[in-house]
């Protein structure tokens, strides 16, 4: 009879290791979305600017000045997921613009701006894992 003995402590280190550093890294990057995309965002009162924040499975990073009507961003269920955006209900057309102005985008261009950023740093966590 043949005995085979799986140790697994190895795997389970990287998997900790990964499950923190890939949260930490989500969050990073939703943060620097925020910030890139306030720094886009049209100003006329800077309700719009000022309204955009990020949202976590553990945080909810709502801090709002501005009085315009507020729209609460949903909390994500996931670890790894983040939600950011603005909460002033006219930003939809600020950013995808309507028959009558045109779009003054500032969410997607955020976001595509660190698109290499996201996959470098993915695959730097990768290759650190021990």
């Amino acid at each position: 009879m043949i005995s085979t003995k799986l140790d697994t402590k190895r795997i389970d280190r990287i998997l900790q290791q990964l499950e923190t550093k890939a949260g930490n890294l989500v969050d990073k990057t939703a943060f620097d979305v925020q910030g890139r995309a306030q720094n886009l965002a049209p100003v006329d009162t800077g309700a719009l600017k000022n309204s955009i924040y990020t949202v976590t499975k553990h945080s909810d990073g709502l801090n709002i000045e501005a009085k315009a009507k507020v729209v609460a961003i949903p909390r994500p269920t996931e670890d790894l997921v983040a939600h950011v955006g603005p909460s002033v209900e006219y930003a939809i057309y600020q950013e995808l613009g309507t028959s009558r102005m045109p779009a003054h985008p500032f969410l997607v261009p955020a976001i595509e701006s660190l698109r290499k950023t996201w996959r470098a740093s993915w695959k730097a966590l990768f290759r650190e894992l021990k």
